[in-house]
Protein backbone atom coordinates (compact mmCIF):
# COMPACT_ATOMS: atom_id res chain seq x y z
CA UNK A 1 0.00 0.00 0.00
CA UNK A 2 1.39 3.48 -0.86
CA UNK A 3 2.05 5.67 2.15
CA UNK A 4 -0.52 8.34 3.00
CA UNK A 5 0.81 11.92 2.42
CA UNK A 6 1.75 13.83 5.55
CA UNK A 7 -0.37 16.53 7.14
CA UNK A 8 1.53 19.83 6.91
CA UNK A 9 0.90 22.48 9.55
CA UNK A 10 1.83 25.93 8.27
CA UNK A 11 2.49 28.06 11.35
CA UNK A 12 2.23 31.55 9.87
CA UNK A 13 2.99 33.66 12.92
CA UNK A 14 2.36 36.54 13.12
CA UNK A 15 5.44 38.31 14.55
CA UNK A 16 5.67 38.68 18.35
CA UNK A 17 3.38 35.77 19.19
CA UNK A 18 5.99 33.38 20.54
CA UNK A 19 7.11 32.29 17.08
CA UNK A 20 10.86 32.47 17.75
CA UNK A 21 10.44 30.47 20.95
CA UNK A 22 8.38 27.76 19.25
CA UNK A 23 10.77 27.55 16.31
CA UNK A 24 13.78 27.16 18.61
CA UNK A 25 12.03 24.45 20.62
CA UNK A 26 11.04 22.60 17.43
CA UNK A 27 14.58 22.76 16.07
CA UNK A 28 16.27 21.75 19.31
CA UNK A 29 13.92 18.78 19.69
CA UNK A 30 13.92 17.45 16.12
CA UNK A 31 14.85 13.90 17.17
CA UNK A 32 12.27 13.81 19.97
CA UNK A 33 9.63 15.05 17.54
CA UNK A 34 10.53 12.35 15.03
CA UNK A 35 9.96 9.75 17.72
CA UNK A 36 6.44 11.17 18.14
CA UNK A 37 5.74 11.21 14.40
CA UNK A 38 6.44 14.90 13.72
CA UNK A 39 9.04 16.37 11.31
CA UNK A 40 10.43 19.89 11.55
CA UNK A 41 12.50 19.97 8.36
CA UNK A 42 15.89 21.67 8.19
CA UNK A 43 16.79 24.72 10.34
CA UNK A 44 14.74 27.78 11.35
CA UNK A 45 16.80 29.92 8.94
CA UNK A 46 15.64 27.67 6.09
CA UNK A 47 12.01 28.32 7.03
CA UNK A 48 12.79 32.07 7.06
CA UNK A 49 14.38 31.97 3.61
CA UNK A 50 11.58 29.81 2.29
CA UNK A 51 8.98 32.27 3.53
CA UNK A 52 10.85 35.20 1.98
CA UNK A 53 11.08 33.32 -1.32
CA UNK A 54 7.36 32.54 -1.32
CA UNK A 55 6.48 36.14 -0.47
CA UNK A 56 8.99 37.59 -2.92
CA UNK A 57 10.28 40.11 -0.38
CA UNK A 58 13.77 41.24 0.58
CA UNK A 59 14.06 41.48 4.35
CA UNK A 60 15.55 44.79 5.43
CA UNK A 61 15.73 45.79 1.78
CA UNK A 62 18.57 43.31 1.25
CA UNK A 63 18.11 40.86 -1.67
CA UNK A 64 19.76 37.82 -0.10
CA UNK A 65 20.68 35.42 -2.94
CA UNK A 66 20.31 32.47 -0.54
CA UNK A 67 16.53 32.90 -0.51
CA UNK A 68 16.14 31.97 -4.18
CA UNK A 69 14.38 28.62 -4.46
CA UNK A 70 14.01 28.49 -0.67
CA UNK A 71 10.30 27.73 -0.67
CA UNK A 72 10.56 24.83 -3.12
CA UNK A 73 13.39 23.33 -1.08
CA UNK A 74 11.29 23.62 2.06
CA UNK A 75 8.23 22.13 0.35
CA UNK A 76 10.27 19.20 -0.98
CA UNK A 77 11.63 18.61 2.50
CA UNK A 78 8.09 18.54 3.89
CA UNK A 79 6.82 16.15 1.22
CA UNK A 80 9.77 13.79 1.63
CA UNK A 81 9.20 13.43 5.39
CA UNK A 82 8.47 9.93 6.61
CA UNK A 83 6.18 11.05 9.44
CA UNK A 84 2.44 11.69 9.50
CA UNK A 85 2.91 15.31 10.59
CA UNK A 86 5.19 18.09 9.32
CA UNK A 87 5.56 21.62 10.70
CA UNK A 88 6.66 24.65 8.65
CA UNK A 89 6.92 27.81 10.71
CA UNK A 90 7.73 31.43 10.03
CA UNK A 91 5.98 34.69 10.83
CA UNK A 92 6.75 36.18 7.39
CA UNK A 93 4.01 33.86 6.10
CA UNK A 94 1.36 35.94 7.90
CA UNK A 95 1.42 38.46 5.07
CA UNK A 96 0.81 36.04 2.19
CA UNK A 97 -1.51 37.13 -0.59
CA UNK A 98 -4.16 34.93 -2.21
CA UNK A 99 -1.81 34.24 -5.10
CA UNK A 100 1.01 33.23 -2.76
CA UNK A 101 -1.35 30.98 -0.78
CA UNK A 102 -2.24 29.20 -4.03
CA UNK A 103 1.45 28.69 -4.82
CA UNK A 104 2.08 27.32 -1.33
CA UNK A 105 -0.81 24.86 -1.49
CA UNK A 106 0.12 23.64 -4.98
CA UNK A 107 3.73 23.06 -3.95
CA UNK A 108 2.60 21.03 -0.90
CA UNK A 109 0.10 18.84 -2.77
CA UNK A 110 -0.98 16.12 -2.15
CA UNK A 111 -0.39 16.78 1.58
CA UNK A 112 -3.31 17.91 3.71
CA UNK A 113 -2.48 21.48 4.74
CA UNK A 114 -3.56 23.17 7.96
CA UNK A 115 -2.76 26.77 8.86
CA UNK A 116 -1.96 27.88 12.42
CA UNK A 117 -2.22 31.52 13.48
CA UNK A 118 -0.98 32.77 16.86
CA UNK A 119 -3.36 35.38 18.31
CA UNK A 120 -2.31 37.73 21.10
CA UNK A 121 -4.16 40.61 22.74
CA UNK A 122 -3.55 43.94 21.01
CA UNK A 123 -2.46 45.79 24.15
CA UNK A 124 0.59 43.54 24.38
CA UNK A 125 1.02 43.19 20.65
CA UNK A 126 1.19 46.87 19.70
CA UNK A 127 4.19 47.75 21.94
CA UNK A 128 5.94 44.49 21.00
CA UNK A 129 5.55 45.06 17.26
CA UNK A 130 6.79 48.65 17.61
CA UNK A 131 9.91 47.44 19.43
CA UNK A 132 10.50 44.80 16.78
CA UNK A 133 10.16 47.45 14.07
CA UNK A 134 13.01 49.36 15.72
CA UNK A 135 15.19 46.24 15.57
CA UNK A 136 14.45 46.25 11.85
CA UNK A 137 15.66 49.86 11.39
CA UNK A 138 12.34 51.71 11.69
CA UNK A 139 12.33 55.18 13.27
CA UNK A 140 8.73 56.13 14.05
CA UNK A 141 8.19 57.38 17.64
CA UNK A 142 6.00 55.17 19.80
CA UNK A 143 3.18 57.70 20.21
CA UNK A 144 2.89 58.18 16.45
CA UNK A 145 2.95 54.42 15.90
CA UNK A 146 0.07 53.78 18.31
CA UNK A 147 -2.04 56.57 16.79
CA UNK A 148 -1.42 55.32 13.25
CA UNK A 149 -2.31 51.72 14.13
CA UNK A 150 -5.52 52.57 16.00
CA UNK A 151 -6.81 55.32 13.71
CA UNK A 152 -9.72 53.95 11.71
CA UNK A 153 -8.98 53.84 7.99
CA UNK A 154 -5.37 54.91 8.45
CA UNK A 155 -3.36 54.51 5.26
CA UNK A 156 0.05 55.13 6.83
CA UNK A 157 2.82 52.65 6.10
CA UNK A 158 2.97 51.64 9.76
CA UNK A 159 -0.75 50.87 9.97
CA UNK A 160 -0.83 48.91 6.70
CA UNK A 161 2.20 46.83 7.70
CA UNK A 162 0.80 46.18 11.19
CA UNK A 163 -2.67 45.04 10.18
CA UNK A 164 -1.44 43.06 7.16
CA UNK A 165 -0.05 40.49 9.61
CA UNK A 166 -1.80 41.29 12.90
CA UNK A 167 -5.44 41.36 11.80
CA UNK A 168 -6.40 37.76 12.58
CA UNK A 169 -9.78 38.13 10.89
CA UNK A 170 -8.29 39.33 7.61
CA UNK A 171 -5.31 36.94 7.58
CA UNK A 172 -7.41 33.85 8.29
CA UNK A 173 -10.08 35.09 5.92
CA UNK A 174 -7.53 34.87 3.09
CA UNK A 175 -6.64 31.29 4.03
CA UNK A 176 -10.32 30.39 4.46
CA UNK A 177 -10.78 31.11 0.77
CA UNK A 178 -8.50 28.15 0.01
CA UNK A 179 -8.86 25.73 2.94
CA UNK A 180 -11.76 24.09 4.80
CA UNK A 181 -12.69 25.84 8.04
CA UNK A 182 -11.64 22.81 10.09
CA UNK A 183 -8.11 23.16 8.70
CA UNK A 184 -7.70 26.63 10.20
CA UNK A 185 -6.47 26.85 13.79
CA UNK A 186 -6.12 29.80 16.17
CA UNK A 187 -3.41 29.39 18.82
CA UNK A 188 -4.11 31.99 21.50
CA UNK A 189 -1.19 33.26 23.55
CA UNK A 190 -1.67 32.70 27.28
CA UNK A 191 -1.97 35.67 29.67
CA UNK A 192 1.31 37.11 31.03
CA UNK A 193 1.05 35.31 34.40
CA UNK A 194 0.61 31.85 32.84
CA UNK A 195 3.09 28.96 33.26
CA UNK A 196 6.03 29.43 30.86
CA UNK A 197 5.41 26.11 29.09
CA UNK A 198 1.69 26.68 28.42
CA UNK A 199 2.21 27.96 24.88
CA UNK A 200 4.25 24.87 24.01
CA UNK A 201 1.58 22.65 25.58
CA UNK A 202 -1.09 24.28 23.44
CA UNK A 203 1.02 23.90 20.31
CA UNK A 204 1.57 20.19 21.05
CA UNK A 205 -2.14 19.62 21.64
CA UNK A 206 -2.75 21.08 18.18
CA UNK A 207 -0.30 18.55 16.70
CA UNK A 208 -1.88 15.74 18.70
CA UNK A 209 1.23 14.86 20.73
CA UNK A 210 2.14 14.84 24.41
CA UNK A 211 4.07 17.98 25.42
CA UNK A 212 6.24 16.18 27.99
CA UNK A 213 9.85 15.13 27.54
CA UNK A 214 11.00 18.10 25.43
CA UNK A 215 13.92 20.45 26.09
CA UNK A 216 12.32 23.86 26.57
CA UNK A 217 15.43 25.69 27.82
CA UNK A 218 16.03 27.72 24.69
CA UNK A 219 17.66 31.11 24.58
CA UNK A 220 15.16 33.95 24.47
CA UNK A 221 16.88 35.62 21.54
CA UNK A 222 14.06 38.06 20.84
CA UNK A 223 13.83 39.71 24.24
CA UNK A 224 11.82 42.82 25.01
CA UNK A 225 13.51 46.15 25.65
CA UNK A 226 12.74 48.64 28.37
CA UNK A 227 11.11 51.90 27.34
CA UNK A 228 14.42 53.75 27.49
CA UNK A 229 16.38 51.06 25.63
CA UNK A 230 13.82 51.11 22.83
CA UNK A 231 14.14 54.88 22.52
CA UNK A 232 17.94 54.59 22.42
CA UNK A 233 17.63 52.17 19.50
CA UNK A 234 15.15 54.43 17.70
CA UNK A 235 17.50 57.40 17.97
CA UNK A 236 20.43 55.26 16.89
CA UNK A 237 18.50 54.34 13.73
CA UNK A 238 18.13 58.05 12.98
CA UNK A 239 21.89 58.62 12.82
CA UNK A 240 23.17 55.38 11.29
CA UNK A 241 24.11 55.70 7.59
CA UNK A 242 21.34 54.71 5.21
CA UNK A 243 23.76 52.69 3.06
CA UNK A 244 24.55 50.29 5.91
CA UNK A 245 23.34 47.02 4.38
CA UNK A 246 21.02 44.76 6.33
CA UNK A 247 23.51 41.94 7.07
CA UNK A 248 25.86 44.44 8.72
CA UNK A 249 23.03 46.16 10.61
CA UNK A 250 21.74 42.80 11.84
CA UNK A 251 25.18 41.79 13.11
CA UNK A 252 26.24 45.13 14.59
CA UNK A 253 22.93 46.41 15.95
CA UNK A 254 20.00 43.98 16.08
CA UNK A 255 21.87 40.94 17.37
CA UNK A 256 23.81 43.05 19.83
CA UNK A 257 20.68 44.66 21.26
CA UNK A 258 19.12 41.22 21.61
CA UNK A 259 22.18 40.11 23.54
CA UNK A 260 22.91 43.03 25.84
CA UNK A 261 19.45 44.46 26.52
CA UNK A 262 17.84 43.36 29.76
CA UNK A 263 14.19 43.75 30.62
CA UNK A 264 13.70 45.95 33.68
CA UNK A 265 10.98 45.84 36.28
CA UNK A 266 7.26 46.07 35.63
CA UNK A 267 7.47 49.87 35.62
CA UNK A 268 9.76 49.74 32.58
CA UNK A 269 7.34 47.63 30.53
CA UNK A 270 5.93 49.54 27.59
CA UNK A 271 2.17 49.98 27.81
CA UNK A 272 -0.54 51.44 25.61
CA UNK A 273 -1.39 54.99 26.74
CA UNK A 274 -4.65 54.98 28.70
CA UNK A 275 -6.33 57.45 26.34
CA UNK A 276 -6.44 54.71 23.67
CA UNK A 277 -8.03 52.14 25.98
CA UNK A 278 -11.67 52.48 24.85
CA UNK A 279 -10.83 52.31 21.16
CA UNK A 280 -8.52 49.35 21.58
CA UNK A 281 -11.02 47.43 23.72
CA UNK A 282 -13.72 47.92 21.07
CA UNK A 283 -11.40 46.64 18.37
CA UNK A 284 -10.38 43.65 20.50
CA UNK A 285 -13.98 42.60 21.20
CA UNK A 286 -14.83 43.00 17.53
CA UNK A 287 -11.97 40.68 16.55
CA UNK A 288 -13.00 38.18 19.23
CA UNK A 289 -16.61 38.08 17.97
CA UNK A 290 -15.57 37.73 14.33
CA UNK A 291 -13.23 34.83 15.05
CA UNK A 292 -15.86 33.06 17.15
CA UNK A 293 -18.45 33.43 14.38
CA UNK A 294 -16.01 32.11 11.74
CA UNK A 295 -15.99 28.70 13.41
CA UNK A 296 -12.23 28.11 13.31
CA UNK A 297 -10.63 25.61 15.68
CA UNK A 298 -9.43 27.50 18.77
CA UNK A 299 -6.54 26.12 20.81
CA UNK A 300 -6.63 28.10 24.01
CA UNK A 301 -9.35 30.65 24.77
CA UNK A 302 -10.58 33.63 22.74
CA UNK A 303 -10.92 35.49 26.05
CA UNK A 304 -7.11 35.66 25.96
CA UNK A 305 -7.53 38.32 23.26
CA UNK A 306 -9.19 40.81 25.64
CA UNK A 307 -6.49 43.07 27.18
CA UNK A 308 -6.12 43.32 30.94
CA UNK A 309 -6.13 46.67 32.73
CA UNK A 310 -2.40 46.43 33.55
CA UNK A 311 -1.58 46.74 29.84
CA UNK A 312 -2.60 50.40 29.85
CA UNK A 313 -0.79 53.25 31.54
CA UNK A 314 1.61 56.18 31.18
CA UNK A 315 4.74 56.09 29.05
CA UNK A 316 7.41 57.91 31.05
CA UNK A 317 10.59 55.94 30.51
CA UNK A 318 11.48 57.73 27.26
CA UNK A 319 12.30 61.06 28.87
CA UNK A 320 15.80 62.37 28.05
CA UNK A 321 17.22 61.57 31.50
CA UNK A 322 16.11 57.93 31.25
CA UNK A 323 17.32 57.61 27.67
CA UNK A 324 20.76 59.02 28.54
CA UNK A 325 21.17 56.59 31.43
CA UNK A 326 20.09 53.65 29.27
CA UNK A 327 22.51 54.69 26.52
CA UNK A 328 25.42 54.65 28.98
CA UNK A 329 24.40 51.24 30.32
CA UNK A 330 24.09 49.81 26.82
CA UNK A 331 27.45 51.24 25.80
CA UNK A 332 29.11 49.71 28.84
CA UNK A 333 27.52 46.32 28.08
CA UNK A 334 28.62 46.52 24.45
CA UNK A 335 32.21 47.34 25.42
CA UNK A 336 32.36 44.46 27.87
CA UNK A 337 30.82 41.95 25.47
CA UNK A 338 33.40 39.50 24.06
CA UNK A 339 34.22 40.30 20.43
CA UNK A 340 32.76 38.02 17.79
CA UNK A 341 35.35 35.77 16.15
CA UNK A 342 35.17 33.91 12.85
CA UNK A 343 34.29 30.23 13.31
CA UNK A 344 37.76 29.00 12.33
CA UNK A 345 39.43 31.31 14.85
CA UNK A 346 36.98 30.23 17.60
CA UNK A 347 37.87 26.59 16.96
CA UNK A 348 41.59 27.41 17.07
CA UNK A 349 41.10 29.23 20.36
CA UNK A 350 39.17 26.31 21.84
CA UNK A 351 41.83 23.81 20.83
CA UNK A 352 44.55 26.03 22.30
CA UNK A 353 42.61 26.04 25.55
CA UNK A 354 42.20 22.27 25.42
CA UNK A 355 38.39 22.50 25.22
CA UNK A 356 35.93 20.70 22.99
CA UNK A 357 34.57 22.77 20.08
CA UNK A 358 31.10 21.51 20.96
CA UNK A 359 31.08 23.51 24.15
CA UNK A 360 31.31 26.88 22.47
CA UNK A 361 32.73 30.01 24.01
Amino acid sequence: MPRRPSTVYLHVGPPKTGTTYLQEVLWRNQKRLLAKGVTFPFRPIDHFRGALDLRGVAFGGYPDPRTEGGWQRLARGALSARTDTVVISHEVLAGTTDEQIEVALRSLAPAEVHVVYGARDLARQIPAVWQESLKNRRRRPYGQFVKAVLRRGSSTRAAIAFWRAQDAVSVLGRWAGHLPTEHIHILTLPPPDSPPDLLWSRFCSLLGIDSGGFDLEVARSNASLTQAQAEVLRRLNLVLPSDLEWPHYERLVKNRFNTIAEQGGDGDRLRVPSRHRARLMRRSRQIQRSLAEAGYDVVGDLDDLIPVEQSFGPVRGMRPVHVAAAAVDLLAAALLQPPQQPRRRRLQTLRALGRSPRGGL
